[in-house]
């Protein structure tokens, strides 16, 4: 446990490491802890502006077109059959709208990834949103889904750190590894897609190092170039002992490309027609370090 740091940490979570780590311990779902501040945070992207009959004056109440979207887009049912005709009409469906949310944890996660996509990304909304996500410890956290705020799992920061700095190395590759970002790691997962932009910015990284003059580059022509003659391009990594960097590297883009085999129909019947969630996340990882590495320099033609 680290007694330097200056954040603030209860009294259960400084007596001793179990009770630090249980602290820090990220929770999926929406715990008992955050159940009342994430509601907080969205009934209040729930309401609109309605002009008094007679005065005119101004007043705030739910909006029942919100609520009825995030019925249909959520897929469930809050049970109110008002048609929010009246303050008091309205109220009584948010009132069940909540009450479905507490129900349902990814219903209401859903429902805080839907109110955060009519956002604009480093909003004060936004910023307030990840702070409460934070502090309890969430395993979700605000990010960017197709450009647009949305919740995305938070994972390790120095991992995090090292994706958003990739994708200023180069940035077709960069745009294609945040899609590939966002189909692993947000609420809309899309394992097949994840693999499939892994993969992508991979090539687009590498084709100007390994295949320049290739129109048509991808992944397995470019291992198969490396593999011939590794010795065309230099890694900063230096030989040792035991193993050559290079080979490493190569096996690295081969692990990625050969891993991919939903690419084509397996005769095979029983062969998986998706990578899983965890194979994706894996190689998103992996793809991580591979365009990070060519677009960097790291790898290089041998002059």
């Amino acid at each position: 446990m680290d007694e330097s740091a200056n954040e603030w940490r209860p009294f259960s979570a400084r007596r001793s490491e179990a009770g630090h780590q249980e602290f820090v311990r990220l929770s999926d779902g929406v715990p008992p802890w955050l159940k009342e501040s994430l509601w907080h945070w969205l009934s209040e992207r729930m309401y609109r502006t309605y002009a008094t009959q007679g005065n005119g004056s101004l007043y705030s109440s739910p909006d029942p077109a919100k609520i009825r979207k995030a019925e249909r887009v959520l897929r469930i049912s809050s049970k109110w059959s008002g048609d929010g005709s009246g303050h008091a009409d309205r109220v009584s469906g948010l009132s069940h709208f909540r009450a479905a949310l507490y129900a349902n944890p990814d219903a209401f996660l859903g429902a805080a990834d839907l109110a955060l996509s009519n956002l604009k990304p480093g909003s004060p909304e936004c910023e307030d949103l990840e702070t409460t996500l934070e502090e309890a410890a969430s395993a979700w956290r605000v990010g960017l889904v197709a450009g647009k705020p949305g919740l995305v799992e938070r994972i390790d920061a120095t991992v995090q750190l090292a994706a958003e700095a990739t994708g200023t190395l180069d940035a077709r590759a960069g745009r294609l590894l945040a899609d590939a970002w966002s189909h692993a790691f947000s609420m809309h997962r899309d394992p097949s897609s994840a693999y499939r932009y892994a993969v992508r910015a991979v090539e687009a990284a590498a084709a100007p190092v390994i295949s320049p003059k290739d129109t048509l580059p991808t992944l397995g022509k470019m291992i198969s170039a490396f593999r011939d003659k590794p010795e065309k391009w230099n890694f900063s990594f230096k030989v040792d002992s035991t193993t050559d960097p290079r080979t490493v590297l190569l096996g690295m883009m081969q692990i990625l490309w050969t891993n991919e085999y939903t690419r084509h129909v397996d005769p095979d019947v029983a062969a998986p027609l998706h990578v899983s969630q965890d194979e994706a996340e894996s190689a998103v990882v992996l793809a991580l370090s591979l365009v990070n590495w060519f677009a960097s320099g790291a790898v290089s033609p041998a002059s």
